[in-house]
């Protein structure tokens, strides 16, 4: 994952409510809705009845660089506005993911400088948030455009991220284009798509020409300055979820309510509702508590 900064995260708590408000204008669903959708949960509602009954731990990792100031608290609060039963634990790393087994929690959440990770220990299960946070925003982009079958989608950036982006895309039947400012990136993902889904996704050489010829674009660039006011229409819709946002100040004016970015929240809403799309198919019986030998 990207190293986010505190700057980046600081004010994300206290915009939920306003954040929830904006997708339901650009797409139709809450934060909520659009990790369900990632995940294919189906009825909202009644997953939103069944959440608060989902235990969920945040711990802070201190390997690397270190915990950045605000994030399990941030990623938290997400959780919680959702309706997740989640929390922060008191203490960080090995003692932090034992105290989070400790309290029951069925999903445990996280990061160091390479891998933002959710863990379904009762399944052996993981979810990653490069493939969740693509899954996302994907989602958001249909709920945008309406539907993707059939339609041509752009992917700025073949990276980690870009590539979990053409996957959602194709599972979802829309004709890819792909552009990366290294070509054999590019061309190494399409042959990846030949090989893992016998489907030919296109190679664009010129960013220019690309973006003017496509109305659906995800950029998975972490690169500022990509999209420009002369390559947005009435009709362009943007999913952004590359960090700095590629979308330049005067395009995010020309876009409005057709763009979706942010630095974490759909990303974590689309990995907690992942987790418990696992825990719903493999669910595993609650065990007591066991302490100095003895159940409890």
């Amino acid at each position: 994952m990207t190293r986010l900064t505190t700057d980046d995260i600081q004010d994300i708590r206290f915009g939920l409510n306003a954040y929830d408000r904006y997708l339901v204008s650009a797409t139709g669903r809450s934060l909520l809705g659009i990790g369900a959708a990632a995940a294919g949960l189906g009825d909202v509602h009644r997953f939103r009845d069944a959440a608060s009954s989902i235990r969920m731990a945040v711990v802070p990792i201190g390997s690397g660089l270190g915990v950045i100031s605000g994030f399990a608290e941030t990623v938290c609060g997400i959780l919680v506005h959702m309706g997740f039963d989640a929390l922060v634990t008191r203490y960080s790393d090995v003692s932090g993911i034992a105290e989070a087994i400790d309290v029951g929690a069925q999903v445990i959440l996280a990061a160091d400088d390479d891998r933002f990770v959710a863990f379904c220990p009762r399944q052996g299960k993981t979810v990653d948030n490069s493939r969740a946070t693509a899954t996302g925003f994907v989602a958001g982009l249909d709920l945008m455009a309406g539907g993707l079958d059939g339609k041509r989608v752009l992917v700025l950036g073949c990276g980690p991220v870009g590539r979990w982006v053409v996957e959602a895309l194709l599972m979802r039947k829309a004709i890819v284009t792909v552009v990366d400012r290294l070509a054999k990136k590019a061309e190494g993902l399409a042959g990846w798509t030949r090989a893992v889904f016998q489907t030919t996704i296109h190679v664009g050489f010129e960013l220019g020409q690309a973006l003017s010829t496509h109305h659906l674009i995800v950029d998975a660039t972490n690169a500022a300055g990509v999209i420009h006011a002369r390559h947005v229409s009435t009709d362009t819709r943007v999913a952004a979820p590359g960090m700095p946002c590629g979308i330049t100040s005067k395009a995010r004016e020309k876009l409005a309510g057709r763009i979706l970015h942010d630095p974490l929240q759909i990303g974590v809403a689309a990995m907690a509702c992942q987790a418990v799309h696992i825990i719903r198919e493999q669910p595993v019986p609650l065990r007591p508590a066991v302490h100095d030998g003895k159940s409890v």
